[in-house]
């Protein structure tokens, strides 16, 4: 039996359960603690730290151990809540930077990685430690992530979990796994058969608020409201401030001085979740070592804390108001996350809503993880991972989708001994930092045995399904019964003995903010509007159509966010390029239908008037929009190059440049590359640029050195021909520095040639090549002709008459050029509202 397991990935604290015979256990880490601290750094000789011996390297080298990199996971430099999330961190925390690819980057050690690759360090040691402590293999999990998470958030979060071994089932909201834990059952303590619940969930970083509607097998989501930046971490940094004002103008500029007092804040607002008074002492503090102490009253926390209750309560009331709700309509105020412990949290609360309605009857620091360990209790099924593949409804015990036979099981991995980021098992080399990882192994976990409660049997591995001796059922993940304490098969809200309702059953969750497609407008249309309650069933869309305009492809952008003038203002939930070579005429009409998965994937169908039904795969780009302009920008002059020079290229200038448009192509279409993005796009618009004048070096020093002599020096004419050859040379093995050093050459010698002898030998040339129209042609053949003539007889004055004869030919040859050649590129269309 392959169990899952249940992880609350959080901003400051991360927590991971399992079920164990029919109830949620939360597996502790090597430490001994329950949560484990979503901090990762090195110290100076390279070693991986996470949790608490990170944090307590940290007040060390504060610079390199990195926090709260949840609030960054997902999402874009240019984002405004990453700006606003940056200028919340203390001043010595660990360097970040622009991706090449338009993403955040962290700086861990020495390498620089994604808030995904560092997740995925978190989430592998996660693993670990739950392995060790449970005795079981888990390569399946259930991972939370905040209601208000968008599109591209989860994806980070699955790909995160992906990188660390797991199979990731099911990608749930957090305040809805914190109800699965409270297991809320109606015709209980007073509650309605189907009761109202709100779950109030503020932790470290993140900020939820979800109104539920449960009854007996019966658990949905109907309204979502929250803020990504908001939570215990904004406390802290009201704290800081406060203290830093306290100093009396003295400056905190020692070293290690922003961490103490930041971690003096983070202390003193969690006494003063005891207590009235915390006392304060800073030191050493500044450069000569002085010291500072002093005292914070809860009162004055509070009253820091004004704007952000302020805000709490409006999201609160903003969620009842579009559900149409009162607070006498709540039947519970469940409390999650251990920012709710703040005392002017819960008052606020207990006035809005009355003191017997708000239940803290789960820690709150656990409830997320507990439910999510009753989420993969409640999973009898599975949908395969593949892109390829739409089979749904796998039974949970499957090794691989029987379509595809794509793995339903995480790999073993193991951690890069350079950068630390997770990789699978013999993986010849590390993808981010090129360690050899060749002679890495997975440890296995110590194997825990189970007693058979039948026969008595003490040595059934705990991956068992059933007794080695006697075939009875051992635990499975399922539920256990409250009423006559059966543990249940996964997948079931009822007991199948005594049919006891468990007070929890799958969710069915919504939409928080609207999720649309871009229009050639620039504005949102929206497919799904927020609160769209999700699985959906396909749905039809008729409205849309296809202007043309010459193009060669159709672009799907889908976005998610309230700015609906303005779809690119939103969160990219992906998109997906149709490509017709054979070019869009007119006005095209658009038939799309549109549907959302239990992890709110989208996915699309589509038919360009007439033309025939084609599913989309959404690509959830690593690239930013306005990277992916540029490369669509630059591609188009590579093809520009090579579907006119094609013919003249060597083999190795066609494959080189030939590979680089590809990746500029792939590009364009918001796809990931093999190669690294760092200066790439420069890169390749200066090989594009080396090549062509290259080309156009070895062209012009072959003409000119062939049809100079008579007219040109002859030291001048060797010269250009010796530097013609070394640029072929060069051009033969694309060796760009020596293309660069022999292109240069034949460009200083340039300025040597009278321009009236190189327009008359370039209009020669091509009169010679039929590229000019017949009549223009015969007139550049007549002034050749006459200028060899002038040149034997050595008449110079005829020689210049027939050189400006042939500049003024030359000139209405180059305008015919421009007139005659096709300079339009293929372009996509974005659709359009009929």
């Amino acid at each position: 039996m392959h169990r899952t397991l249940g992880i609350d990935l959080g901003t400051t604290n991360s927590v991971t359960a399992w079920m164990r015979e029919g109830v949620p256990v939360v597996l502790r880490n090597r430490d001994g603690g329950q949560a484990t601290p979503s901090a990762v750094g090195v110290d100076p000789l390279g070693t991986l730290l996470v949790g608490q011996e990170a944090l307590n390297w940290r007040s060390a080298q504060p610079g390199s151990v990195i926090t709260e990199v949840k609030r960054l996971i997902g999402r874009r430099w240019d984002d405004d809540l990453v700006q606003k999330a940056l200028a919340t961190r203390p001043a010595d925390a660990p360097p970040v930077r622009e991706g090449p690819d338009g993403t955040v980057q962290v700086r861990l050690g020495t390498h620089w990685l994604s808030p995904v690759q560092v997740s995925a360090v978190l989430l592998r040691r996660l693993r670990k430690d739950a392995e060790d402590a449970a005795g079981v293999p888990f390569r399946r999990a259930v991972i939370t992530v905040p209601a208000y998470f968008a599109e591209p958030q989860i994806a980070a979060v699955r790909e995160a979990g992906r990188l660390a071994g797991f199979h990731v089932a099911r990608v749930v909201q957090e305040p809805t796994a914190a109800a699965h834990a409270f297991g809320v059952r109606t015709g209980e303590d007073g509650l309605k058969e189907y009761a109202t619940v709100l779950v109030f969930d503020l932790g470290g970083g993140t900020f939820d608020v979800s109104l539920l509607t449960i009854g007996p097998g019966h658990f949905s989501v109907a309204g979502l409201g929250g803020d990504n930046l908001l939570g215990g971490a904004d406390f802290d940094a009201v704290l800081d401030g406060y203290l830093r004002d306290r100093l009396g103008g003295r400056e905190p500029n020692g070293e290690g001085d922003a961490f103490r007092i930041r971690n003096a804040a983070e202390r003193a607002k969690i006494e003063l979740s005891g207590q009235d008074a915390s006392e304060v002492v800073l030191s050493p503090l500044g450069r000569q070592g002085g010291s500072w102490a002093g005292t914070v009253r809860r009162a004055e926390f509070e009253q820091l804390l004004t704007g952000h209750l302020r805000r709490m309560r409006e999201t609160v009331e903003q969620v009842l108001t579009e559900y149409s709700a009162t607070p006498e309509d709540v039947q519970r105020v469940l409390l999650v996350g251990g920012s709710t412990l703040v005392p002017a949290v819960r008052r606020g609360l207990q006035d809005l809503f009355g003191m017997d309605t708000v239940s803290d009857a789960v820690d709150p620091m656990t409830a997320v993880a507990h439910g999510a360990a009753v989420e993969a209790g409640l999973l009898d099924t599975l949908d395969c991972p593949s892109e390829t593949c739409t089979r749904e409804g796998i039974p949970v015990d499957s090794d691989a989708c029987p379509a595809c036979a794509t793995p339903l099981l995480g790999p073993a991995t193991v951690d890069c001994p350079g950068c630390h980021v997770p990789a699978p098992e013999a993986t010849a080399a590390c993808p981010v930092c090129a360690a050899d990882l060749s002679g890495l192994r997975a440890a296995a976990p110590a194997v825990a045995l189970v007693t058979c409660p039948e026969c008595g049997r003490d040595d059934n591995p705990a991956t068992a399904a059933v007794c080695g001796d006697c075939d009875t059922a051992l635990d499975t993940g399922g539920l256990k019964c409250p009423g006559c304490d059966m543990i249940n098969a996964p997948g079931l809200s009822a007991c199948s003995n005594c049919g006891s309702d468990f007070g929890t059953a799958l969710a069915e969750q919504v939409t928080a903010q609207p999720i649309g497609m871009e229009l050639r407008d620039g504005t949102l249309k929206v497919l799904f509007p927020g609160g769209t309650p999700y699985p959906t069933d396909w749905h039809r869309i008729d409205d849309l159509a296809i202007r043309g305009d010459n193009g060669t492809a159709v672009r799907f952008n889908l976005w998610e966010g309230r700015h609906l003038r303005s779809a690119q203002r939103n969160d990219f939930c992906g998109g997906f390029l149709h490509e017709q070579p054979e070019g869009l005429r007119g006005d095209l009409p658009l038939t799309l239908y549109v549907r959302l998965d239990a992890d709110r994937t989208i996915a699309l169908k589509y038919r360009i008037g007439s033309g025939d039904e084609h599913g989309a795969r959404l690509r959830r780009s690593v690239v930013s929009a306005s990277v992916g302009r540029k490369a669509a920008a630059l591609r188009a002059g590579y093809a520009t190059f090579l579907d006119t020079w094609r013919q003249e290229l060597t083999h190795a200038e066609l494959d080189a440049l030939t590979e680089i448009a590809d990746d500029l192509a792939a590009l364009g279409r918001g796809e990931p590359v093999s190669r690294s993005l760092d200066g790439f796009l420069d890169t390749a618009r200066d090989t594009l640029d080396l090549c062509t004048r290259a080309r156009s070096a070895q062209v012009g020093a072959w003409l000119i050195s062939r049809g100079g002599p008579g007219l040109l020096a002859p030291t001048l004419l060797d010269d250009l021909r010796k530097a013609g050859e070394a640029v072929k040379d060069a051009r033969e093995t694309m060796d760009t520095e020596a293309m660069r050093t022999a292109t240069e050459r034949v460009e200083t010698l340039w300025p040597g040639i009278d321009p009236a002898v190189r327009t008359a030998l370039y209009a020669i040339r091509f009169a010679e090549q039929d590229s000019y129209p017949a009549t223009l042609r015969t007139e550049v053949l007549a002034a050749r002709d006459a200028l060899r003539s002038a040149m034997a007889s050595g008449d110079r004055a005829a020689q210049d008459t027939q050189l400006v004869r042939l500049g003024r030919l030359g000139e209405q040859g180059r305008g015919q050029f421009a007139e005659d050649r096709d300079l339009t590129t293929p372009t996509s269309v974005l659709p359009s509202q009929r």
